[in-house]
């Protein structure tokens, strides 16, 4: 009776082992982790975000390494209100776009619309509806193909020598001086602008233009207008082939 009682419970352990292995085997299996790279992908939105301007940062990514840097310093970040929400262009009072609506959507001018937006005084002139302007806007290649960079003097270089004209904070500050005004030498306070008429840029520059056949140039310096891109509320875009008063 004793020697079945321990073949029962032998049989019973090994029913159990056997069980066990097979429960094993054929059971619910750990839910597997997804890998890394994949829990770190960025969100599309995100993706979106890093490609806005993308000719404008990869050309400020291959500039002159004497810069050293210095331009990505002088850009400055979004304005921001008091609630940290980015600043967002007045509107008119009839409700219509305004140049600082249509100057950064407008194909072509990118790298000239960045730059604008690094100067507030720049910035609230092309925000504000109460004022007319005309915007001349170099195409992102007369740009890119200038001999020097708009924020180059080459009194600077002659000065300071060419590591030290933009060496430093003060060398940021003189190169931040010159591409303001860059800037401002390609804004006019008038619009609209009518032939023979001559005005000054918001620094202080005087231009006027003549058209010959159907094409327009600005004088001096008998810069050619490839188009009037926009025309709106408080003032008009137009597109260059060449630069203003580049010194």
């Amino acid at each position: 009776m004793r020697h079945l009682t321990c073949t029962q419970i032998c049989l019973t352990l090994l029913l159990v082992c056997t069980l066990s292995i097979a429960w094993d085997g054929q059971g619910f299996p750990l839910r597997k982790r997804l890998p890394r790279p994949f829990v770190d992908l960025p969100h599309l939105r995100h993706e979106q975000r890093l490609q806005e301007h993308k000719e404008v940062k990869q050309w400020l990514q291959n500039q002159d390494p004497l810069m050293g840097g210095a331009l990505r310093k002088i850009s400055m970040p979004p304005k921001t209100g008091v609630s940290g929400d980015r600043k967002q262009p007045q509107d008119s009072n009839s409700g219509g776009p305004i140049v600082s609506d249509v100057l950064p959507k407008t194909r072509g001018i990118n790298i000239f619309a960045s730059l604008t937006r690094d100067f507030e005084s720049v910035e609230s002139r092309l925000n504000d509806p109460s004022q007319n302007i005309t915007v001349l806007a170099p195409r992102n290649s007369v740009i890119q193909d200038l001999p020097r960079k708009p924020w180059e003097n080459p009194d600077d270089y002659e000065r300071f020598g060419e590591v030290g004209a933009y060496e430093g904070e003060e060398g940021q500050d003189r190169a931040k001086r010159n591409l303001k005004r860059f800037v401002e030498a390609h804004i006019i306070s008038v619009s609209p602008w009518n032939e023979g008429e001559e005005v000054e840029t918001i620094g202080g520059d005087k231009l006027k233009w003549t058209k010959d056949g159907d094409q327009i140039k600005i004088q001096p310096g008998n810069v050619e207008v490839e188009t009037v891109a926009e025309k709106v509320s408080n003032g008009e875009v137009w597109i260059l082939n060449g630069v203003i008063n580049y010194r």
